[in-house]
């Protein structure tokens, strides 16, 4: 097992909007020393849109664009985390792949400690969509229901930014998914984490792109 440098942050965050949600991902990557892990929520059922992805799709929903690729995600019903990795952590050394499993392998063993039993698909399905649930890829998270959890990656010359969305099948048991989610994730990969807050330059950083990237027209609406 490959272990990270130092304990991870974690960051419980509540519901907030879809601009103010992208902008604390991007300010953790851009600002990252030791890896991050972000729990939060959104306060309105919107959608987020790979940032590849064609505008219209969002069609009359509330919508942002990810920093990360992927597909449409509908957040009205699911758990979002995020994981965000400075470029001198050793998961960095894996291929995109070797660590979208890495991580999906956490998030399975906190799925399981909610009674979820679920596997990770060993290659993409062949099914054309924009939407990220209806399109497994592979170390894709999935149950006989269908897909229960995706993801979207990032790297730049800071590090690693790993967006994903869980959907249960039952969704009153998204409460006890955020619940336990750090705990079992982290102790399946045998990492420490310590509760934290944003610092100070990462909230600043938040607000600056909040306001001036991903509640704007020009951002969300460039493709």
């Amino acid at each position: 097992m490959l272990m990270p440098m130092t304990s991870w942050r974690l960051l419980i965050h509540g519901a907030e909007s879809p601009a103010r949600n992208m902008a604390v991902d991007e300010a953790l990557l851009r600002n990252v020393i030791a890896p991050v892990l972000r729990i939060y929520e959104w306060n309105v059922p919107a959608v987020s849109l790979g940032y590849f992805q064609p505008s219209a799709l969002a069609a009359e929903r509330p919508f942002v664009r990810r920093y990360t690729g992927g597909g449409l995600v509908d957040h009205a019903h699911d758990v979002t985390y995020t994981i965000v990795l400075p470029r001198a952590h050793p998961w960095m050394e894996m291929s995109a792949p070797e660590s979208y499993c890495q991580i999906h392998r956490g998030v399975q063993a906190a799925l399981k400690a909610c009674g979820i039993v679920s596997e990770l698909t060993p290659a993409s399905h062949d099914v054309e969509s924009d939407a990220c649930f209806a399109k497994p890829v592979k170390f894709d998270i999935v149950a006989p229901t269908g897909k229960l959890s995706g993801a979207a990656q990032r790297r730049t010359r800071e590090g690693l930014l790993h967006q994903g969305s869980i959907l249960l099948p039952d969704p009153a048991r998204n409460a006890d998914l955020r619940a336990g989610f750090a705990e079992a994730f982290v102790a399946h990969l045998d990492l420490v984490v310590e509760p934290g807050e944003l610092s100070a330059e990462e909230s600043a950083h938040a607000e600056q792109l909040e306001r001036d990237r991903y509640a704007t027209e020009a951002w969300n609406r460039s493709r």
